[in-house]
């Protein structure tokens, strides 16, 4: 009857280790909270808006937002960013045919954004829009000490400058 008793026991303690291997209490997940973050748009030259100079006389003007944050603040204003369409004399250059945002890795305050599809370029100038919206969208956040930005498996200075030599 006791050898019963300990095999029983046995056999509960260890279908309970079983079921609780792979819970691990640092995994549970978060909610989705909502933050307020900037993202950064650009007023063409002739403006009456205030904002920081860019090139092409251009000012780059921060918005407001109050998202969800599901992953990281970064990760959710740059979806923003890529998703939004600003009103009024604010233009929007993070736009192109099936530009998305595909995925934002931070490691030791290094982040990699990775975007997949191409930008709506129509001049030179468009060029420092996009760097200097990524760029100021993604310096807001003190924790990350640099920000690499990807696009269809290439550096976004590599794609950038390609387009620059067809104008």
């Amino acid at each position: 009857m006791k050898r019963k008793y300990l095999v029983s026991l046995f056999i509960l303690i260890l279908l309970t280790l079983i079921t609780s291997c792979g819970k691990d209490e640092n995994e549970k997940k978060e909610e989705p909270k909502e933050q307020t973050v900037y993202v950064y748009y650009v007023a063409l030259e002739g403006t009456e808006l205030t904002g920081k100079p860019i090139g092409c006389n251009d000012l780059l003007v921060r918005e407001e937002k109050n998202i969800v944050v599901e992953r990281s603040p970064l990760e959710a204003a740059l979806n923003e960013l890529v998703t939004s369409t600003p009103k009024g004399e604010l233009k929007n250059f993070i736009k192109g045919p099936q530009l998305m945002l595909v995925q934002v890795t931070i490691a030791n305050g290094i982040a990699d954004v990775y975007l997949k599809g191409d930008f709506n370029i129509s001049g030179v100038c468009d060029i420092p829009r996009i760097q200097e919206q990524l760029s100021e969208t993604a310096k807001q956040f003190s924790d990350l000490k640099k920000v690499n930005f990807y696009i269809n498996d290439q550096t976004l200075d590599d794609y950038l400058s390609v387009a620059k030599v067809s104008f």
